[in-house]
């Protein structure tokens, strides 16, 4: 789980990346530039929020009083930015720039493939060992694309067929939130949407569960990982 800190410039807080970033699996945490950056070393990347009328001088300024403590990722999100100003940043130490012609969703998945990186890289610093695609989600569920599997309490892997991983992979994406049936069965069998019964998707959906809780829960009637929404379908939550 990830922590994301969006900082505006301004004195109201009008953030436009909220709604992107609670899609996918990350803490979101609001500052304020003029009520002190207090916590802001504590998130893994923070995103700048540059509001029309906020001049290059100031977004420098918050640029390098955060480089002078903070390590992780720095973004810059601008409704306006010229070339010389994307320069600017960069040199004084963002990581990215997005302006107003760059979709949410790309800027998100940037962020994303960059943590990615970052965080497998010190795995295989800390263990020595070639971990290069194995994500950690918290201490005790990690997941391992390589060998389309799970990894439970640090040491159990459990091999899963590649149903039951786009599954949870789909689910993580998603963490805390309620996916529906037919949004899970459109994800896994997308030629066959249309063609299919309501009926048959939710016991297809229901199946592919079952199996895949047998797998990873310790009690699969009680679950602890993949909770069921009554009528609705199903929620992965930590």
């Amino acid at each position: 789980m990830y922590n994301i800190g969006i900082i505006s410039s301004s004195e109201t807080i009008e953030n436009t990346y909220t709604n992107q970033l609670s899609k996918t699996f990350y803490h979101v945490h609001k500052f304020s530039a003029d009520e002190g950056l207090v916590g802001t070393n504590l998130m893994d990347v923070l995103i700048i929020e540059e509001v029309s009328g906020v001049g290059l001088k100031s977004t420098c300024e918050l640029i390098l009083e955060l480089r002078r403590g903070f390590r992780g990722l720095i973004w810059v999100v601008s409704q306006s930015i010229s070339k010389s100003s994307k320069l600017v940043y960069l040199q004084l130490g963002a990581d990215g720039i997005a302006d107003k012609e760059m979709e949410q969703e790309e800027t998100v998945l940037q962020i994303s493939n960059l943590l990615r990186r970052i965080y497998s890289k010190s795995i295989a610093d800390e263990e020595g060992e070639g971990l290069t695609d194995r994500v950690s989600l918290n201490n005790s569920f990690d997941v391992v694309p390589e060998n389309l599997s799970i990894m439970i309490e640090g040491y159990k892997e459990i091999g899963l067929t590649k149903l039951e991983f786009q599954i949870i992979s789909y689910l993580i994406d998603r963490l805390g939130k309620a996916v529906t049936y037919e949004e899970l069965y459109k994800h896994l069998w997308k030629d066959e949407y249309s063609s299919s019964s309501k009926g048959n998707k939710q016991y297809r959906v229901s199946n592919l569960i079952f199996h895949l809780r047998k797998k990873i829960e310790k009690d699969p009637s009680k679950p602890e990982y993949i909770k069921t929404i009554r009528s609705k379908g199903y929620m992965l939550v930590f």
